[in-house]
């Protein structure tokens, strides 16, 4: 099998071309070319080699998936038939309680229709009641709203005699203000920081009418 590869390769190198060499040179020309070769085999087994551990890598990944896929099916059998007879037992259930709602849809057809006999006898005395209930309801709502009415009131005039307490118990200090050319109740007023009408009640004043030279008590300003 060597002889005819060595030969192969010297026939393709060689077999073509006249060649004019000694046979030394022919030896090692032979030589490299077999190394040549060698060299392409021994890459080409690496290769395979390679290509064979993907393989057994890949047959192994395709058998562990092929286990988990069985797993699955496995777990979704056994969670399908758990479901079914969980489905079934509520299913029998329900039947049940059916058969006796049917049972008992008689008594309850006969107990409403005197329910409705009794019903129909009570809606005129629950009429009344009500237009009495709504009467008394309105006389409610009426004294409720005078009483929050009087309420705010009382509130009011609380607050009124509190303020009016605290005013009469405190002492006020005045000072005079002599009136100038130009002057008029309202310049005043502003220049005090007070309104017209306070002026006029300090003062006794029934117009707003004032003359130069006049003197106005005015509250003295801290």
């Amino acid at each position: 099998m060597k002889k005819n590869l060595v030969f192969l390769v010297f026939y393709l190198f060689y077999g073509c071309t006249p060649i004019k060499s000694t046979a030394k040179d022919e030896k090692h020309q032979l030589e490299l070319t077999l190394h040549e070769v060698q060299t392409n085999i021994d890459e080409i087994q690496h290769n395979i080699s390679c290509f064979q551990t993907e393989i057994q890598i890949l047959d192994s990944k395709i058998n562990n998936q092929e286990k988990l896929t069985q797993k699955i099916k496995h777990d979704y059998f056994e969670t399908s038939q758990n479901k079914i007879h969980l489905l079934t037992t509520k299913f029998e259930l329900l039947e049940k309680k059916i058969k006796t709602f049917e049972s008992n849809e008689f008594t309850l057809k006969k107990d409403l229709s005197s329910l409705t006999s009794h019903a129909n006898e009570t809606t005129t005395v629950l009429t009344q009641y009500n237009d009495k209930i709504k009467e008394i309801e309105n006389q409610i709502f009426s004294q409720n709203r005078r009483l929050g009415e009087i309420s705010k009131l009382k509130s009011t005039l609380d607050s009124i005699a509190k303020s009016i307490k605290q005013i009469s118990n405190v002492e006020i200090p005045f000072t005079t203000y002599k009136v100038q050319a130009g002057d008029s109740l309202e310049k005043i007023a502003k220049k005090k920081g007070l309104s017209i009408d306070e002026i006029k009640k300090i003062n006794n004043l029934q117009n707003d009418l004032i003359v130069v030279g006049q003197k106005l008590k005015v509250p003295k300003i801290k």
